[in-house]
């Protein structure tokens, strides 16, 4: 009878052991939570917590953006001990990167200290200023903000030039111009792959600076000679050469004269517009013609837009559509009407168009382009029917959207909304027409793109529109912050921080309460 008491007693000695054992492991992981502001050490690994932090602060300046996003969120789980790391990182300026000190604020954050609510006030107040100085830049500063598309429609132009030259050299000369050749065709330009060519010629001996040596070369005999010293030149932006080149652009050999048209354009010159404005016109051949137009551009001169616009009708697609390039870079508004009558007038009617040369893809694409940067609404029509005619080429839709949104025509916002949602729309032409969206500013352009955001497809894109759109974003994203997807959150409190508008520190702080 005792014994089986002592049994009985045993047995339930041996569950109440268990039962505080399983309880024990079961609550393990809200255990380490609990004491998120003990000191923090993985039993798994024998890692120290102030490793890991260094470890993670590291993440968040380095890696992809999911992998940023991680690693904010697991310093998260450290709370005090974290986020007197990255406080120190942020009142150090140990990043000047911004897209850096946005992670590095995100995971101060997610450690709830709090010091965040003032240290993002701060940074917002500085952004706020910041943009505010750059809004009340002058006209002129303005104008000299030319977008990236634009500026890579007018690189692509430049390597053309240099690719013709480069082509012309053999035909024109018989001597060896291989170095020159190669140099004319190198992606990236700069005066010393044109100067050792030049220096070459030259003895030791040879008396002079190194400007004086190459304007000395420009008499040279020898036509690849005088071509690598006016290159060289021109990347120098030497103004001692604009007189030189302005003769040799008057009496020299066509590749001669083209690569002194680059040179002028590049040196930026005032002087010398005259003279390209009559070798626009008048110039020997096709190539003089067209590098005379687009020097002309890169000098900016107003008085360039007419001869500019006539150029429009000029019987080469190439020279239109670089006349077309530069008029978007310069911005006049007399130019839209006769820029939109090159599109009409190409657009096919049955098999054929009013002018042939017109239907060109570069050229269209030029055009449309430089309708974008103008930002007249006059063109909005015209750019719409562009977007939405499945008989353009999808390189000239995609310009078209991106026009279309830079313009901000609200009339252009259902288009734009109707082409995204149409799946049977080329993707790249839809994620442009995404994209022009966000350029609109408006809130309910904002709402398509905060929908987006944790998308696969257009999340990227999302992102993207929404920090370029800035305040007219703030709501929608502030309203997003309230999603039970963590990652989703995460992702929105980023983009409100690299807006930094002040309105957004409040949310942010309840957010990650």
């Amino acid at each position: 009878m005792m014994s089986e008491v002592r049994w009985k007693i045993s047995l339930l000695f041996v569950l109440i052991i268990l039962s505080i054992f399983f309880s024990l492991l079961s609550n393990s992981d809200r255990f380490i939570e609990i004491s998120r502001n003990e000191t923090y050490t993985q039993t798994k690994t024998g890692v120290s917590s102030e490793s890991l932090i260094i470890n993670l602060t590291n993440k968040l300046e380095t890696g992809d953006p999911e992998t940023r996003l991680n690693a904010a969120a697991e310093l998260g789980k450290f709370g005090e001990p974290a986020a007197n790391s990255l406080v120190e990182k942020i009142e150090s300026n140990a990043s000047n990167l911004e897209k850096t000190n946005s992670y590095i604020l995100l995971a101060l954050l997610e450690t709830g200290d709090s010091r965040a609510e003032n240290i993002l006030s701060g940074n917002f107040g500085k952004k706020e200023a910041s943009n505010k100085a750059a809004n009340e830049s002058t006209t002129e500063e303005w104008k000299l903000d030319v977008s990236d598309d634009i500026l890579q429609a007018l690189e692509a132009k430049d390597k053309t030039m240099r690719k013709n030259l480069a082509d012309s050299l053999n035909m024109e000369y018989k001597e060896k111009t291989d170095s020159l050749e190669a140099a004319l065709t190198a992606e990236e330009q700069n005066s010393s792959i044109y100067d050792s060519i030049v220096f070459s010629q030259f003895g030791p001996e040879e008396p002079g600076s190194e400007t004086e040596k190459l304007l000395k070369a420009l008499k040279s005999e020898s036509g690849s000679a005088r071509i690598t010293a006016i290159m060289a030149l021109g990347e120098r932006k030497e103004k001692a050469a604009v007189d030189p080149l302005i003769g040799i652009l008057t009496r020299d050999y066509p590749p001669v004269q083209s690569s002194a048209a680059f040179a002028l354009g590049e040196i930026g010159d005032e002087r010398a517009v005259e003279i390209l404005l009559k070798q626009m016109k008048d110039g020997e051949s096709d190539t003089v013609r067209i590098n005379s137009a687009i020097a002309i551009g890169k000098i900016g001169k107003e008085t360039a837009v007419k001869p500019l616009i006539d150029r429009l009708r000029d019987n080469k697609a190439g020279m239109r559509s670089s006349a077309a390039l530069w008029l978007g870079k310069l911005r006049n508004e007399t130019a839209v009407e006769p820029l939109i009558e090159v599109l009409n007038s190409g657009k096919l009617s049955g098999e054929r168009a009013k002018d042939s040369i017109n239907t060109n893809e570069d050229l269209r694409k030029s055009v449309v382009l430089a309708l974008g940067e103008i930002r007249s609404t006059e063109a909005t029509e015209t750019l719409t029917g562009v977007l939405t005619d499945n008989g353009e080429k999808v390189s000239v839709r995609i310009a078209a959207a991106l026009a279309l949104g830079k313009i901000g025509d609200p009339e252009a916002l259902e288009t734009l909304k109707k082409v995204f949602d149409d799946t049977s729309v080329d993707v790249n032409i839809r994620k442009e027409a995404f994209l022009a969206l966000g350029k609109t500013k408006n809130q309910d352009s904002a709402g398509i793109l905060v929908a987006k955001l944790g998308d696969k497809e257009f999340g990227a894109s999302a992102r993207k529109g929404l920090i370029d759109m800035g305040e007219p974003a703030i709501d929608p994203l502030i309203e997003n912050l309230k999603t039970k997807d963590k990652k989703l959150k995460d992702e929105t409190a980023l983009i409100l921080i690299e807006i930094g508008d002040p309105r957004a520190v409040k949310p942010l702080i309840l957010a990650y309460q």
